[in-house]
């Protein structure tokens, strides 16, 4: 990521139950993008799927992760939603926060796709249950615009909205289907003012020219003379370890959106490893302090590198 800009950070509610409902544009990394501005505990709803296998379970829960399913996928899972929805309880009445993505999938696009009810059904049950330390619970309508969808490079803005509470609702709650909707009416015209929307039959250049206007509000960092050198020297010594990375996730990922969530996974956690060994070795045949040189130098210029850089080149 190039750069990260917040709009209205401080609509975040920190000592009340919420429930974050943002666009999904950038699958996994979308909730590492949220999760990064935010100082309290933070969990995702993730799709149960990925959580089929034990190992991958015990992990993905170690980062707070919550596994939702559908109902519509078989009536053995109406049972795990019922599960799902008091663990968020849990997470919220301990002023957690929980984060859904309210358009329940994620496509690579500019535009916000018609919402499902699950945001509404978890909300009505927290406003109208029982349990009164979720009747103060707020749904925050939250947006992820990303500058491009594929690699480092890019902007992203991430733009918190106005919160919905119970009493924002004028549907008399015992008229469910009419409450659920008006919810999702509201939720869905707050939500759009969170993002960048581009009309479907826009044309490249004309969706480039609204993306650039939009992200005037996040302008790129110029830096000094100085940093550019740097970002040339990082771009150049880092570029085979990017390629190599990039190739292999490309063919893993191909037809998916989960480039750049794989892509940004497998450099966070490898990435030190590697260059780590890298210093080992030539620390080894050489000097410390040329390994030394190797492991400060190596992602420090990668930074700089993709950071300060020819605004045009990705």
């Amino acid at each position: 990521m190039r750069k990260l800009c917040v709009i209205n950070l401080g609509a975040v509610p920190e000592r009340q139950p919420v429930l974050l409902a943002s666009n999904h544009s950038g699958s996994f990394f979308d909730a590492v993008v949220i999760g990064a501005v935010l100082s309290q505990p933070i969990y995702t709803l993730t799709r149960g799927d990925v959580f089929r296998k034990s190992q991958a379970a015990y992990w993905l829960r170690a980062i707070n992760l919550i596994p939702v399913f559908r109902g519509s996928e078989g009536r053995e899972n109406l049972r795990k939603i019922d599960a799902t929805v008091e663990e968020c309880f849990s997470v919220m009445k301990r002023n957690g926060t929980v984060i859904i993505f309210s358009e329940g999938i994620c496509v690579n696009e500019w535009n916000l796709r018609p919402l499902g009810k699950g945001t509404a059904r978890m909300a009505y049950q927290a406003w109208y249950g029982d349990d009164a330390a979720l009747h103060s619970m707020a749904v925050l309508p939250t947006g992820l615009t990303y500058e491009h969808f594929r690699g480092t490079n890019k902007r992203v803005v991430l733009h918190f909205g106005d919160k919905i509470e119970s009493r924002h609702i004028q549907t008399d709650p015992a008229e469910y289907e009419k409450w659920l909707r008006e919810f999702n009416a509201l939720l869905t015209k707050r939500m759009r003012q969170t993002i960048l929307e581009v009309p479907q039959k826009a044309t490249s250049d004309e969706s480039a020219r609204q993306l650039e206007k939009y992200l005037t509000v996040c302008p790129r960092p110029r830096g000094n003379a100085l940093l550019q050198g740097l970002g040339v020297v990082g771009r150049a010594i880092n570029r085979p370890i990017y390629r190599f990375y990039t190739k292999r996730v490309a063919q893993k990922t191909r037809g998916t959106v989960f480039y750049d969530s794989v892509l940004f996974g497998l450099l966070m956690y490898t990435y030190p490893i590697l260059i780590g060994l890298l210093a080992l070795i030539v620390g080894a045949f050489t000097s410390w302090m040329a390994g030394l040189a190797i492991f400060v130098g190596f992602p420090l210029t990668a930074l700089a590198g993709n950071r300060y850089r020819n605004d045009h080149s990705r």
